[in-house]
């Protein structure tokens, strides 16, 4: 099984699953309420322009996916009505956060990836990997992510197709 930091985007695309170090999401945190949701995105779009202000700050950071950003959250306790909606870049652990980024700490786990056009829902990457003997892990790990590769995802980051990234154990 592959390290994340060896993701490679080759056509034709698979499902993946891969080992994820220690990590540091550094970005724009913000919380929101499924309530929110169902009256539209647009908060959504302002954090994503807050987040890409910092431009030449985020493109010194080291990241863990090369040419890379995700939109992670997290932060929803069981039966909660709030998350964390955080546009960041996955850095190394150790990494400094710049004064006025926020951060989360990601422990190691297996994560399985989908593949680029999976936007609406994780159930493909679900039904990818529990035939191989793993499951979610949102009580441990309580998070998921789009991940956007290149620049043309990143460009087009807010209305583009995606790909999730899930941590998941081995049952």
């Amino acid at each position: 099984m592959k390290n994340i930091s060896e993701l490679m985007i080759t056509p034709p695309e698979e499902h993946e699953i891969f080992i994820m170090p220690d990590v540091r999401v550094i970005g724009i945190a913000r919380r929101c309420t499924f309530e929110n949701d169902g009256a539209g995105l647009s908060p959504h779009e302002d954090y994503w322009n807050e987040f890409l202000a910092f431009g030449s700050v985020i493109d010194s950071l080291p990241l863990i996916i090369k040419d890379s950003m995700v939109c992670w959250t997290g932060d929803s306790p069981k039966g909660g009505n709030y998350y964390t909606y955080m546009p960041g870049v996955l850095c190394p652990a150790d990494t400094p956060v710049p004064d006025g980024l926020d951060y989360r700490d990601l422990p190691a786990s297996f994560v399985a990836k989908g593949v680029h056009g999976d936007q609406s829902n994780m159930d493909d990457v679900y039904e990818y990997f529990y035939p191989l003997g793993f499951v979610t892990c949102y009580t441990d790990l309580g998070w998921n992510a789009k991940l956007f590769i290149g620049d043309e995802e990143k460009k087009n980051h807010y209305n583009s197709p995606c790909r999730w990234l899930v941590p998941c154990a081995k049952t």
